[in-house]
Parts: structure tokens; C-alpha cells; sequence
């Protein structure tokens, strides 16, 4: 189980951090509840978590405060951001202390959820890498500096056609950032900025359409259409295909079918 640790100084926030996300489903478990960052700096050094979800502003120690302490001490942990500021600063400096992401308050907790389970397996692949490989953090790496050269624009662009290609695979943000040789906390910068949309948006957008189609124009069952397009859990393709359309794939074909009869 990936150790999570969950800080926010609004105690709703932080029980429905708790509560709403199927933390045992998605193979975490929750070590401790912080609503400040020195709260959260004595169970992180408790607990040594390896995914923290964390507000930037709050009482006694804020997050980013918090978060360099955390690094001091030698932490490697994934941090998410939760936050109702988009100023450029704030995500600079969130970039120097090597914050995997973030999401602006009001929190959307589907996508939180999609969020998390991507990260959680790039967490699980870490870990094996480092079981049987001595390397650094990905975190830490150094980009490729040919891509740092490219144009903002030109790597975005080589990133949705990595996407648009690769739709059917398990593919997260470290995959991409690798790909690209940029860090993925510069490369979700630049994809929500180009693109408009975080990069878990337009895959999942991108996955919905792939599956609308093959469920009109193919014979094959829903388990395999949803394999097809990235979902290997039948029962998770059907919740994100739901959330999309307002209907189960099964319902969707269904209307589909009914129309090309008429």
C-alpha cells in the first residue's frame, strides 16, 4: 500500500480527501490527517509518506513552506498541490521543490481521483525501478537539454501525437515528460497553458471518443473496447464512461443501435 499523507487547514476539505477518494481501492492508505504544516512535518517524519496532498495556504507553516522542509529532510514523496491560487509564482516555486502537480479549489473530485490513481502507479513503477536499478529520482533528473531548446509549442505538439497514438497504453505524465525530456511538473505547465485543459482531461476526452466509436462501428464486448482505449477494469471504463456521456457503454451502443435501425 502507498503511504499517503492528507493536509489542508479546512477540516471539510480534509475529511472529504479522506472519504471521498476509494484510498484502499486504489492500493494507499491514509497515514495521517494535517491541517498545518507543522503538523504534517512531524507525521511525514513519522510516517515517511510517499504521496502527500497539500494546500499552499495555511496557518502557522504553509504548504510551500512545508513542502522545503520536507525536501531538507531528504523526502522524496510526490506532492500534489491543492490550491485556490493560479498566480505563475506560486507554480514557479512549486516547480523548484518538485511538486508532481496541482488542482485549483473547487476541487473536482473525479478527476482528483484519476489524478491520483496515475500517480499512484508511477509511484509503484519508481519503486521497482529503484528495487532492482541504483538511480536518482525522476524528480531530480536533468532535462534532455535538445528539449529544453525545442519551442514550447513544438513539444506540445509531439505530445498530443504521443497521446493520440499511445491511447490504448498506461500512460501518465512521467511517461510523457520522459519521452519529451522535460520534468513532468514543467510539462503539465505547458500542456494546460497550450492545450487548455490539464493532461488527464484531454486523455480521458480523447479515450471517451475512441470508445464512442468503436461501441457505434465495432462488435467487440466492453471490457475489450475499454482495454482498448486504456481501462483495464471494466467496472472503472464504465464509472469514466458514465461521467462522460450521462450513460453506461452498454446504454450508449444500445441508443446507437436503435438509431441506425430507425
Amino acid at each position: 500500500m502507498i503511504k499517503v499523507l492528507l493536509v489542508d487547514d479546512e477540516a471539510p476539505i480534509l475529511n472529504n480527501l479522506n472519504k471521498v477518494i476509494p484510498w484502499k481501492d486504489i492500493g494507499m492508505e491514509v497515514v495521517g490527517l494535517a491541517r498545518s504544516g507543522i503538523e504534517a512535518m512531524r507525521i511525514a517524519e513519522e510516517h515517511d509518506p510517499e504521496l502527500i496532498l497539500c494546500d499552499i495556504r495555511m496557518p502557522v507553516m504553509d504548504g510551500l513552506t512545508f513542502i522545503s522542509k520536507l525536501r531538507e529532510h531528504g523526502s522524496d514523496a510526490e506532492i500534489f498541490l491543492l490550491t485556490g491560487y493560479q498566480e505563475f509564482e506560486y507554480a514557479r516555486e512549486a516547480i523548484k521543490l518538485g511538486v508532481k502537480d496541482y488542482i485549483s479549489k473547487p476541487i473536482h473530485y473525479f478527476e482528483l481521483e484519476e489524478r491520483i490513481r496515475e500517480i499512484g502507479e508511477e509511484i509503484r513503477k519508481k519503486k521497482m525501478k529503484e528495487k532492482y536499478f541504483s538511480s536518482v529520482s525522476l524528480i531530480d533528473r536533468v532535462p534532455d537539454p535538445d528539449s529544453v531548446k525545442k519551442p514550447p509549442e513544438q513539444l506540445m505538439m509531439s505530445a498530443l501525437d504521443y497521446i493520440n497514438t499511445h491511447l490504448g497504453s498506461d500512460l501518465g505524465i512521467e511517461e510523457l515528460s520522459d519521452y519529451l525530456g522535460i520534468s513532468s511538473s514543467y510539462f503539465c505547465l505547458l500542456f494546460k497553458n497550450h492545450v487548455g485543459v490539464t493532461f488527464v482531461e484531454y486523455l480521458t476526452k480523447q479515450r471517451m471518443e475512441a470508445a464512442k466509436f468503436l461501441l457505434t462501428n465495432s462488435d467487440k464486448n466492453i471490457a475489450q473496447i475499454g482495454a482498448f482505449v486504456g481501462y483495464h477494469e471494466r467496472r472503472y471504463f464504465t464509472k469514466v464512461f458514465q461521467k462522460a456521456t450521462g450513460m453506461t457503454p452498454s446504454e450508449f451502443r444500445e441508443v446507437c443501435s436503435s438509431s441506425k435501425a430507425l
